[in-house]
């Protein structure tokens, strides 16, 4: 067991769509994502005398890492730890926060207990994965995935309310495998940060009740958007064929078009704008929201449109990243 500090860092999700969300299905969710390196995480963890401690983080993620560290603490028998959030996620936000800070302060655990698990193993014992792999297997590997999803009981097709659930309210089910894993093209990412709404616990479960389950038709679209349009067009490096995708998840696909109706008119009139704007090449929402994002040609010229919507109050904030297609990394570093 080392004594030491160690600094984990990692990339945030975006999420171009879930996909599987009818009753008819032999599997259920999967989803299409990809890691970037803005808004990423970086955290300390280093063990202390007495009780585990947070520092750095909002309310929610500290006390869910806390519950995490408990639950860790008691199966390794490891020593309490002091964890500080020197670039923590924004919650609720689109970017996958909670996922993406609870795998890697319990893989960062994991090091200083000395002890080796996979990062799927770590999302079952911390309860996550129950809807969507993405944040756990971009956490392992960064760039582009499409999971499976999971696979269908029986009784699904009689009571799918139970099972097309937000992940804390899901079922318990092994972690999705990604099916799909690249690295993706050095493309600039426009992050867009609108006036949305953030969507989170019994006013998630309660829209995921309203909304689902999808036609088998609309799963079947989105499945072929994803799988024939997005995964090729990464793999090819095929801008044009990428961003043809994208905009037809956003403007066609159903379970999309439910989320962005959400959002109301903050986002819809980002999203519009971003369609009629010769300086956007394709515009998404990442999940619920209310985070969008943008690919590009021409960054400067997407960055000057942001600017414009920025000045109008359409945006609270923009940036432009990459790809991140490295992951979770760790460094050991002298105590704080």
């Amino acid at each position: 067991m080392t004594p030491r500090a160690v600094r984990v860092s990692g990339p945030s999700r975006l999420s171009f769509t879930l996909i599987n969300l009818d009753a008819g299905s032999l599997r259920r969710n999967g989803i299409a994502a990809m890691a970037v390196r803005r808004p990423g995480l970086i955290a300390e963890v280093q063990p202390v005398l007495g009780a585990s401690r947070v520092s750095g983080a909002a309310e929610e993620t500290a006390t869910g890492l806390l519950a995490a560290l408990a639950t860790l603490e008691k199966r390794w028998e490891g020593p309490p730890v002091d964890v500080h959030l020197t670039r923590p996620l924004p919650q609720h936000t689109g970017f996958g926060s909670k996922t993406a800070t609870l795998l890697a302060v319990g893989r960062a655990y994991a090091e200083i207990c000395g002890r080796s698990v996979e990062l799927p193993e770590l999302s079952r014992l911390l309860g996550r994965g129950r809807t969507s792999g993405a944040s756990t297997g971009l956490a392992a590997t960064g760039g582009f995935l499409v999971d499976g999803g999971h696979r269908n009981p029986p009784e699904m097709a009689a009571d799918p309310a139970a099972f097309l659930r937000p992940s804390r309210y899901a079922p318990p089910a092994p972690v999705p495998r990604p099916v799909v894993s690249l690295p993706f093209p050095p493309w600039p990412v426009l992050i867009l940060i609108t006036h949305g709404r953030h969507l989170g616990g019994q006013q998630e479960l309660d829209w995921f009740k309203r909304v689902t389950p999808i036609s088998s038709e609309e799963a079947r679209r989105t499945a072929q958007l994803v799988f024939l349009g997005l995964a090729p067009a990464v793999a090819e490096h095929d801008f044009d064929g990428f961003c043809d995708a994208v905009n037809e998840i956003t403007f066609t696909s159903h379970f999309k078009r439910e989320q962005i109706m959400f959002q109301g008119r903050p986002v819809e009139d980002v999203l519009a704008a971003g369609r009629a704007s010769p300086a956007v090449d394709a515009v998404a929402l990442s999940v619920t929201g209310p985070a969008c994002f943008a690919f590009a040609r021409d960054p400067r010229a997407a960055e000057a449109w942001a600017e414009s919507l920025l000045r109008k109050g359409l945006l609270r904030d923009y940036w432009v990243t990459h790809a991140d297609n490295h992951g979770l990394t760790l460094d050991h570093v002298p105590q704080r």
